[in-house]
């Protein structure tokens, strides 16, 4: 079997690119985070989460250095000051775990479906999975503290019900009765 150099396609280099510069930013609040957290059960959750945006940034440097691209100019120590007092309570740390990993899943679901190349589509299923756990993980955490707001709930429906009239479309652009 012939091993073909596949090159990056515009998608897999805005993909990572994209990753790149989040997990940069990511790298630097957690560093913080961690610098002043005080709850033993939401400074794991920091660490590995600080550990996984690690290991994303290096493996990142390492498909663009194979493959002669510039690393972006992420967020670096310069923009994070460990002296400077706690500007955050331990829990606004574990919203942030909960939302970037969030987010996280979205924007790694869509890149995910866009990559074709072995190493892409490998390294963006990873951080996928990875996302997913520390989203779940992240989850738990804030239902154990009570601190997550959940969405509103609703009765469950008895039956199977259809529309039978459609005056509630008409109703929803600010039509009155036709």
């Amino acid at each position: 079997m012939v091993k073909r150099n596949v090159r990056l396609s515009s998608p897999e280099i805005g993909g990572l690119w994209g990753v790149y510069i989040q997990e940069t930013m990511s790298t630097c609040l957690l560093k913080y985070f961690l610098h002043h957290v005080q709850d033993e059960e939401i400074k794991p959750i920091l660490q590995k989460s600080l550990r996984i945006s690690q290991t994303h940034l290096n493996q990142i440097r390492d498909i663009f250095s194979k493959e002669n691209i510039p690393l972006p100019d992420g967020f670096t120590e310069k923009d994070i000051n460990l002296s400077a007092p706690p500007l955050f309570y331990d829990l606004f740390a574990l919203s942030f775990v909960y939302s970037m990993n969030r987010m996280a899943m979205v924007n790694l679901g869509f890149a995910t479906s866009t990559v074709a190349r072995a190493d892409v589509l490998d390294f963006f299923t990873k951080a996928l999975n990875q996302a997913t756990e520390l989203y779940a993980e992240s989850t738990t955490l804030m239902l154990s503290k009570g601190i997550y707001d959940r969405p509103p709930m609703i009765t469950y429906p008895e039956k199977v019900e259809y529309v039978k009239k459609q005056s509630y479309i008409v109703a929803a652009m600010g039509k009155k009765d036709l």
